[in-house]
């Protein structure tokens, strides 16, 4: 065998160009393909966090009014709920926890120096951000008990709020006057979450209540262990509809969107983008194949007197057939682990760059690596067999009667 490979290497080097061409063609399809790959894989994983709502548990409940009338109640008639009133709801078997929160609109949010920021003002509990799946920047920290304890004076703001007024963590914001610290900031991403915070100002529901007398506008409520989405939502209405005196089948009165319903959607279809763009490399891989096959080829056409001497020397068709085999194997594992060395690099030169906030981070990962292998060896045993095939089978008179 180590004769067999040392004989295949001095024939590669005799036929540099031809080698090189070889592979080059394979690093050609490999590159295309994990780029191609990590692209699609950047862009899946980013893209998969702006539907995070869809995947989480968390359901969200806003507040509405009847449709209909219910045993002398008029329809029609608003829903309006105090803190009090909702904290019963942790009591029900089929929830886990339950975050308040307050909204309003027509809050005025200035920087320091007065000028104004277009935003609402929240105000929420210390679940809120975990239930919202909103992540902050390093080196921020969430509403705490004690800050709800103490009423305490501190906001988080959203990253295009930030952005807009060029406030950094531990800077002082106004709202209607009075000023809050910003101990926190969130994480720039396209994702909305359940409520929409990237414009708003996050303040304790305890100090919002000291500045505005609102009742709570929506709550995100999360499921107890092995409850699902339908049953929660059931529960829950029968809850408030025996609270708040309206008709159980009344979906109006309070609503509650079923977001995981379209889940299943928009996984398939950033799945089906990245498979698109892994086929797109394949194909440009399988070119590349189709050169090295012609190379080889083109090998046996010149090197057919070489063969028909060995043949009539005693070599058999099996040892021809290895010989090119072998040669086959070799530049494809070059290109092979060349083509992955350039992939790497290439990858982190535009993980370096500004790259589209949409299009995310290209990764390459162990499952993409082991399918492009999987594919090449396969790509390569075909592309390398047949002319082997074909060189195994020469007649030794008619090969050595070819022209030189």
């Amino acid at each position: 065998m180590i004769t067999l490979l040392s004989q295949t290497v001095q024939t590669l080097l005799t036929h540099r160009l031809r080698s090189a061409l070889a592979i080059i063609a394979i690093v050609w399809g490999i590159v295309s393909v994990l780029v191609l790959v990590a692209l699609g894989e950047g862009f899946y994983r980013e893209n998969l966090k702006s539907f995070s709502m869809l995947m989480s548990d968390t359901q969200k409940v806003s507040f509405a009014q009847t449709s209909k009338p219910w045993q002398g109640y008029p329809a029609r008639r608003k829903i309006t709920t105090t803190e009090k009133q909702l904290s019963v709801l942790s009591e029900v078997p089929q929830i886990k926890q339950v975050s308040i929160l307050y909204s309003n609109a027509k809050a005025q949010v200035t920087d320091i120096d007065g000028t104004q920021l277009k935003g609402n003002v929240f105000g929420i509990d210390n679940h809120f951000l975990a239930l919202n799946n909103t992540r902050l920047e390093l080196g921020s920290r969430n509403i705490s008990p004690s800050d709800l304890e103490n009423h305490t004076r501190v906001a988080i703001i959203g990253w295009r709020l930030a952005k807009r007024g060029n406030i950094r963590l531990n800077d002082n914001i106004n709202i209607n006057g009075v000023p809050f610290q910003v101990i926190g900031i969130s994480k720039k991403t396209e994702s909305n979450g359940l409520t929409r915070i990237k414009r708003a100002a996050l303040i304790p529901s305890t100090t919002f209540n000291d500045l505005w007398l609102i009742n709570p506008s929506d709550l995100l409520v999360q499921p107890a262990e092995g409850i699902s989405s339908m049953a929660l939502r059931t529960a829950m209405q029968n809850f408030f509809a025996k609270q708040y005196q309206f008709d159980p089948k009344d979906k109006q009165a309070i609503r509650m969107p079923d977001y995981s319903r379209y889940a299943d959607f928009y996984t398939s279809l950033l799945r089906g983008i990245q498979l698109f763009l892994g086929a797109s490399g394949a194909m440009t891989l399988a070119v590349g194949a189709l050169g090295v096959a012609n190379i080889m080829f083109l090998s046996v056409a010149e090197r057919t007197r070489e063969i028909g001497v060995k043949l009539a020397i005693g070599a058999t068709p099996t040892h021809i057939l290895m010989q090119f085999m072998v040669e086959g194997a070799v530049l494809v594992t070059v290109g092979t682990l060349t083509g992955i060395a350039v992939s790497a690099i290439i990858i982190q030169i535009l993980n370096l760059l500004s790259l589209p906030d949409w299009l995310g981070h290209p990764v390459m990962t162990s499952t993409s690596i082991v399918l492009t292998l999987v594919i090449t060896a396969v790509l390569a045993l075909l592309a390398a067999f047949f002319p082997a095939r074909r060189a195994a089978h020469l007649t030794p008179v008619i090969a050595l009667s070819a022209r030189a």
